[in-house]
């Protein structure tokens, strides 16, 4: 998420956690592009008209980086060339502030699985070769899947990784599945 009005960015980046998504933010388009050098992102979020490296160029730098980031440009100006050049220089969208956040949630969405990003997914089971077949089978539809066979270890990767969707055995040992989505 990338704008220089803060609270743009607190506001945004709150309503976008309180939906599930991690969310890093930048207040310039240098900062963005510095980021973008250390981390990939699938979806930027970024306003057009800002100080110094306006929108358009710091998208275009980070498409280098990144050549399939989805970026959707946002602005509360009329600048018709910015949009023009944004959109030619392959912008998923461009939005008008202000805009429903339910607008850009789709938005997001539309954009993730138009990129082919699959969920982030435990599967927690004490059956290896069950979550072996189901690895091997998400992984082929673009997801990305890690596996715990114990409760204490599925507990433990929930504390440090961010899950979509979590497929736990009922009767797992050590914790049961109930209690560890209980605590997620």
């Amino acid at each position: 998420l990338v704008d220089d009005n803060e609270d743009f960015l607190d506001s945004t980046k709150d309503i976008l956690e309180e939906e599930g998504y991690e969310v890093l933010t930048a207040s310039s388009g240098e900062d963005a592009i510095e980021r973008a050098q250390r981390q990939i992102f699938h979806v930027v979020v970024m306003d057009i008209k800002m100080p110094g490296m306006n929108g358009v160029e710091a998208f275009v730098e980070i498409k280098k980086l990144n050549p399939g980031v989805k970026v959707i440009m946002c602005t509360a100006y009329i600048v018709e060339h910015l949009i023009r050049q944004a959109l030619e220089e392959g912008a998923y969208a461009v939005l008008n502030k202000p805009f429903e956040m339910e607008v850009l949630l789709r938005m997001i969405d539309n954009a993730r699985l138009q990129s082919g990003i699959g969920g982030v997914i435990l599967v927690a089971d004490r059956d290896e070769e069950l979550c072996a077949e189901l690895e091997r089978v998400l992984t082929t539809h673009g997801h990305h899947v890690i596996v715990a066979h114990n409760g204490p270890a599925a507990l433990e990767k929930t504390r440090s990784h961010s899950f979509d969707i979590l497929l736990i055995e009922a009767d797992l040992p050590g914790i049961n599945g109930l209690e560890i989505y209980r605590r997620v």
